[in-house]
């Protein structure tokens, strides 16, 4: 099945984001055990933060999108893959303008409103205590970069249909923060994508397997 950047498909996932979602019946397929012991223990104080997933024509206009390597400091995301994105700010008035000025901010592209196509399931980050909201956006062409080095190592540009090929999925021996753990992950160009982004992108390509049936 080839993921290939069209309008159709465009208006396809816009509609199907403004249904019901998969949630955690497509996140768990990803989930580390913490992610699986943590689901129902949302403290009260959790923090909020939004992330984009950035839909783009890449190599012969297969669906493409950017990920992010976060530096490496002392934190609980150090050095890890993720989506572009970050914490809700007072100046925002929605999750959707947290993820569009932080991509601005960590990347460099601008992305306006009406290329939003909807949202993902929010899920909640135990060791860093936020409840994460991934936007999705469409632009029609390849985004120029001006990474953020306080904030961004290297942006990696990736392909859907990479992800959608079950020989790059495996369960991973991970090491984080002092802590070895089992994940399932995905392995793409060598690099290892796990953890949050993992869960996020399994919803994500759980429904677009749903509107290319």
């Amino acid at each position: 099945m080839k993921m290939l950047f069209t309008d159709h498909l465009r208006d396809k996932l816009k509609e199907r984001l403004s249904q019901p979602l998969l949630g955690w019946q497509a996140q768990q397929h990803m989930a580390t055990e913490m992610h699986r012991n943590s689901r129902h223990r949302i403290p009260p104080n959790a923090l909020h933060a939004g992330v984009l997933i950035l839909l783009y024509p890449g190599a012969e206009r297969q669906l493409a999108f950017p990920l992010i390597r976060r530096p490496q400091y002392d934190g609980a995301h150090s050095g890890q893959i993720a989506f572009p994105g970050g914490k809700v700010e007072p100046e925002d008035g929605t999750i959707v303008d947290t993820a569009l000025r932080e991509t601005k901010e960590e990347i460099g592209v601008s992305v306006e409103a009406t290329q939003v196509v909807g949202q993902l399931s929010d899920l909640y980050i135990p060791v860093s205590r936020f409840v994460v909201s991934p936007v999705v956006a469409f632009t029609k062409t390849s985004p120029a970069y001006q990474p953020e080095p306080a904030e961004v190592a290297e942006v990696l540009d990736m392909s859907v249909q990479d992800f959608l090929n079950p020989d790059n999925r495996s369960v991973r021996q991970i090491t984080a923060r002092g802590v070895h753990l089992e994940a399932p992950a995905y392995l793409i160009n060598k690099e290892v994508i796990w953890g949050a982004t993992a869960m996020i992108l399994a919803e994500f390509f759980a429904i677009l397997k749903e509107i290319n049936e």
